[in-house]
């Protein structure tokens, strides 16, 4: 037979299994399983066997033979053990010390009647603690208050045990004087806490011990921006619902304002205030941003804070500058009893522009209906509210033309460029032949290598010859083809003569860059085999576009859910956001951007074009949310095949 006997160490547990065993340690035959120290903790576990014959002996001392502790009206009195029983025992206790025949109790000791037991009660000064915190950004401080008093102790009445751990109760507690507001603010002054003292949480703080705000900072008031209100509908005061839908329609609406109405009015900002820490510190604030208001063409200034109208006509805003101009309205539409429609102000059709005629206009124009078979070209924004079928429109004039001929200009540079890198090379290595001269080789590149060039090189005829506001031929235009084309390259003496070329195109790329006037948007329902080009932004409100030609020096975006992008070439040189596009017959549709655009589709069908940069991918399964980009060079397309 096998009994378990648990310790605080291997002489305890052989002790507990000695006494209750009635052998002595000397004879245990024993096994320790577990035997554990740790900083805080001892515990020894041993497995002692146990003789059949020894099984049914008494223990060697009984319960009611023990020795007992009592404590009655404060007094400790003790009973000795009978002859076979242990000790009373007493114990370490809370807020006293207990000597026993004058060695002090560390943890606990064996007593008898005759045991000298002194208790000695632990004396508490009173004290108060007060501690100061101040918040991470210095904007609050607190105050926190402790009273500790000091208690009077005598010993509990207990009742007989063999093992007593002596109580206390308190028979009187005094606590420490408390703080008065002034040691408070004394405090704060240590801790250079002098801004936004809270005088009534002060008294507070003092009386109760929990955490208490008794200073505040102020937060700087930052000024108000100058506003000016625009006393007329602008692009961006788009209609919106409820949900959230733009009404891209909206655009159409002409306020036309009379000579003498006021169109802006700036509402004065404000002065900020400097705010301040708890510790007094200033916390700057920011000054309203101040506007100035001027007075474009068609408008005067009232006074320093008032545009009005010299004239009666449709009024715009470019940044702070306001404009009125004259408006033409045609109440009807543009066919053959009106004619050809020009302009050099806005113009507002109330009706259809029919087929073969033709509006210019010299701003804004807006159509209210149908464009069918019609040309039209505006300098400034272009809004059709109905379709447009078989008609060419062009958003932003002259520039659109300029940008035409920005990107040729620039690729036939960079092509020739190149051409002149081969030249070099070619002749460096004799790879034709010495007795080639440099207008040979370039005459043999131009025919096989660079063919390209000269394609290039007749669209830049082309620009040029659409630009050229002088009598005469322009100078490139003349370069191109007396030394390119044809056998002119022969006449070609050093091929570094291409570089006088070059210098010419970039000359002429940066006065094309400078003398841009802002982009322009055209906006339209629905379009079909039309050309659209604009220098800004091409927005399609309605079902969608087929296969028409978009073109648009910025953006492309179909607004209406569910818009339709189906056959046609579209371009721009920022981005492409796109609804539904193509078909599941697989109509082809290309979408190109430059090389840092993205297009988006929501969905798009087989077939599709994608065209980033010089990168071009064809999508070989319909997919959603599509979003195409060039990433190391190399045109990426994100998808999720439907």
């Amino acid at each position: 037979m096998k009994k378990i006997f648990k310790g605080v160490s291997l002489e305890d547990c052989l002790k507990s299994a000695s006494y209750e065993l009635n052998k002595p340690k000397e004879q245990l035959k024993y096994k320790v399983l577990k035997q554990k120290k740790s900083f805080f903790k001892k515990k020894t576990v041993i497995e002692v066997l146990i003789d059949d014959d020894e099984k049914d002996m008494a223990p060697l001392k009984s319960y009611e033979n023990n020795g007992t502790i009592k404590v009655v009206k404060g007094k400790v009195i003790v009973k000795d053990p009978a002859a076979d029983g242990k000790p009373a025992v007493i114990c370490r206790s809370k807020h006293m010390s207990i000597s026993v025949d004058g060695a002090e109790v560390e943890k606990k000791c064996e007593v008898f009647s005759n045991s000298s037991i002194e208790v000695t009660f632990h004396k508490d000064e009173p004290r108060r603690e007060l501690n100061m915190h101040v918040s991470y950004d210095k904007m609050k401080a607190y105050a926190e208050v402790k009273y500790i008093p000091e208690n009077k102790y005598a010993l509990k009445d207990m009742e007989e045990s063999q093992k007593a751990s002596l109580k206390t109760e308190i028979l009187e507690s005094v606590s420490p004087a408390k703080y008065t507001v002034e040691e408070i603010k004394e405090e704060l002054s240590n801790n250079k806490v002098v801004y936004g003292i809270i005088e009534e949480n002060l008294k507070k703080a003092v009386e109760i011990s929990e955490r208490v705000l008794v200073a505040q900072g102020k937060e700087p008031v930052n000024g108000k921006d100058d506003l000016i209100e625009v006393k007329f509908k602008t692009f961006a005061d788009l209609e919106e619902d409820v949900g959230g839908n733009v009404d891209f329609k909206s655009i159409g609406a002409v306020n036309a304002v009379e000579k003498g109405d006021v169109i802006a009015v700036r509402h004065v900002g404000t002065k900020g205030e400097n705010g301040y820490d708890v510790y007094g510190k200033i916390k700057k604030c920011k000054n309203g941003k101040q506007l100035k208001l001027k007075a474009g063409t068609g408008c005067l200034l009232k006074d320093e804070n008032t545009v009005e109208a010299a004239v009666s006509g449709k009024p715009s805003v470019n940044g702070n500058t306001f404009y009125v101009h004259q408006v033409h309205e045609i109440n009807g539409d543009v066919d053959l009893s009106t004619g050809n429609v020009k302009y050099i102000g806005d113009i507002v059709v109330h009706g259809d522009v029919k087929e073969g005629m033709e509006v210019e206009c010299g701003n804004d124009l807006v159509i209210d209906r149908e464009v069918e078979r019609a040309t039209i070209t505006a300098l400034g924004d272009v809004a059709v509210v109905g379709s447009v079928v078989a008609s060419k429109i062009c958003g932003g004039g002259e520039n659109v033309t300029k940008l035409h001929a920005l990107e040729h200009l620039k690729k036939f540079n960079e092509n020739l460029t190149k051409l002149i890198e081969v030249v070099k090379e070619i002749k460096s290595y004799d790879l034709l032949g010495r007795d080639k001269s440099d207008g040979e080789i370039i005459k043999v590149l131009l025919e096989n290598k660079f063919k390209v060039l000269l394609r290039l090189g007749i669209n830049v005829i082309a620009d040029l010859n659409t630009q050229n506001e002088e009598d005469g031929e322009d100078e490139i235009v003349r370069y191109i083809r007396t030394k390119l084309m044809g056998i002119g390259p022969i006449s070609i003496k050093n091929y570094l003569e291409l570089n006088e070329l070059i210098d010419e195109i970039s000359d002429k790329i940066k006065y094309f860059e400078d003398t841009l006037a802002l982009p322009v948007n055209v906006s339209l329902s629905y379009c079909q085999d039309s050309n659209i080009q604009s220098s800004g932004n091409v927005i399609i409100t309605g079902k969608g576009e087929y296969v028409s030609t978009i073109t648009a020096n910025d953006s492309i975006e179909f607004a209406r859910e569910g818009s339709v992008a189906r056959g046609g070439i579209l371009k721009s040189q920022r981005e492409i956001k796109c609804k539904v596009v193509g078909s599941m017959a697989g109509v082809s549709t290309k979408l190109q951007v430059g090389s840092k655009g993205h297009i988006w589709a929501d969905i798009a069908y087989h077939n599709t074009v994608f065209k980033v940069g010089n990168r071009e991918m064809v999508l070989d399964s319909p997919s959603k949310s599509v979003h195409a980009y060039l990433k190391d060079g190399l045109i990426v397309v994100d998808k999720f095949v439907l």
